[in-house]
């Protein structure tokens, strides 16, 4: 495997978030070595993969916390000793480059008592994501915020494009993790509409690996997501600059993700 596709793979594949491995709290070296024996890579690699994209979060988080609107936000939140955040989604928090890994970083700079837990997990569905729903009790967090739908909306098959989760059954997943996490939990819960996607090139993957997009879905998971929580934070109209995406223009590059947290910071 060349190091380009590893380090993809490592920045998309963290395990913690998976039901069973958050329940006993898996450590994120076994999870290395685990990663490194199914993919057939040196556990040492794999590791060493991780450290460099923890190194670049914790780099790129210093300067963030020197811009205004990003102190800011942070300031807004109003942090207090002992906060515990929790960041519920899929590949798009999950990413080890994510708009959460930066928010994790940035929270302890402002509070050194409070943190934050990204529980993101690729390909991640709302139905899904309910059987996080212990796990995220358990971790009894002050604050949840909760990107979830764009799985919701994934095609499969390149002939019958079936979708993975309907609206109406997203909007009931989320209600119910809502009210789980709020009556059980006793967490405040925030929805974060997902981003944009590029049009042109998600639905490319239909013929090659049978498993794609359909933009024409995304405005009735906008809809949706509003619908359920009207202070949602709607990321669906974020202005879109020149290398937001990653090549496959659904996942946000570095600069598509710092944007991300920029418009999360200044809704929130």
């Amino acid at each position: 495997m060349d190091s380009d596709l590893m380090t993809r793979l490592i920045r998309y594949a963290d395990l913690t978030a998976w039901p069973a491995f958050a329940a006993f709290g898996v450590r994120e070296e076994e999870i290395d070595r685990l990663l490194a024996t199914t993919a057939g890579l040196d556990a040492a690699a794999v590791a060493g993969v991780r450290s460099d994209l923890s190194g670049r979060v914790r780099s790129a988080a210093r300067a963030l916390l020197g811009e205004r609107p990003v102190a800011a936000g942070l300031h807004r939140m109003a942090l207090r000793p002992g906060e515990r955040v929790v960041v519920v989604g899929d590949s798009i928090s999950a990413d080890r480059l994510s708009w959460a890994r930066l928010l994790a970083e940035l929270v302890p700079m402002v509070e050194p008592d409070a943190s934050v837990e990204v529980l993101a997990l690729s390909g991640r569905t709302s139905s899904e994501a309910l059987a996080l729903g212990p796990v995220l009790v358990s971790r009894v967090p002050t604050r949840v915020l909760v990107m979830l739908g764009t799985n919701d909306v994934r095609r499969e098959g390149a002939t019958t494009g079936i979708r993975m989760v309907s609206a109406s059954e997203t909007a009931r997943n989320l209600r119910a993790l809502r009210l789980l996490l709020e009556t059980d939990g006793g967490a405040r819960v925030r929805f974060v509409v997902p981003p944009p996607v590029d049009p042109a090139r998600v639905g490319l993957t239909r013929e090659i690996t049978g498993e794609w997009w359909d933009a024409s879905d995304l405005p009735e998971l906008v809809a949706v997501v509003r619908e359920v929580d009207p202070e949602a934070i709607d990321l669906s109209r974020l202005p879109v600059r020149p290398g937001f995406w990653e090549d496959d223009g659904l996942h946000p590059s570095p600069l598509g993700q710092v944007a991300i947290l920029r418009a999360v910071l200044s809704a929130i």
